[in-house]
């Protein structure tokens, strides 16, 4: 089975290279060809005992110290160092690089704070005196108080939330109404009012 399939490739490669006048095969009439020799079970069989063969999946499977050594020679080498450096000066590549490592880095950060002992970490960062000064400092700033008023016009501005705050003020104006009536009784039940005074 398989040596039909190799042989009729080889036949096919050879009409292809062939100086004869007879009519050519397009690309696309050749890789039809190649498609229906591989989707016949004869096809299939071939590349199965293709793969079942220890030297050709040999070819296959890179050598781990190989890798090793290519991705020294190049990603770890001098040239490669300077070619990185300015890579990353391009202001579009780094936005790029950023944007492609943004979802693996907020990841990473959520596991990060799930950590006690990163937890600790950034308490014990956050509690050192110089921390607290310089965070007191930037608290009041007047940038910061800018940008947090600036912060909080937008949140009540917000359309959606207003529609929430008037829902709120009704359910409010509501209550005391029905409590009004009780406290009406009992402050004529006490003899007197707010009026008196």
């Amino acid at each position: 089975m398989r040596r039909y399939f190799f042989l009729s490739l080889m036949v096919l490669f050879l009409v292809s290279c062939s100086d004869a006048k007879t009519t050519t095969l397009s690309y696309e009439e050749v890789k039809k060809i190649m498609v229906d020799a591989v989707q016949t079970e004869e096809g299939k069989k071939a590349i199965r005992q293709l793969f079942e063969e220890k030297s050709f999946r040999e070819l296959l499977v890179l050598d781990t110290e190989e890798v090793k050594k290519a991705t020294e020679e190049t990603l770890l080498s001098k040239e490669a160092e300077e070619f990185w450096k300015k890579t990353f000066e391009d202001p579009k590549f780094k936005e790029s690089f950023a944007k492609s490592m943004k979802k693996q880095q907020e990841d990473l950060l959520k596991d990060l704070l799930k950590d006690s002992s990163y937890q600790e970490d950034l308490i014990s960062f956050f509690d050192q005196p110089e921390m607290q000064k310089q965070l007191e400092s930037i608290l009041k700033g007047s940038k910061i108080k800018k940008e947090i008023e600036k912060s909080v016009m937008d949140t009540i501005e917000n359309p959606l939330l207003q529609t929430k705050w008037q829902e709120l003020i009704k359910k409010s104006g509501e209550a005391p109404t029905s409590g009004e009536k009780s406290d009406s009784k009992d402050s004529k039940d006490s003899g007197g009012g707010d009026s008196a005074e």
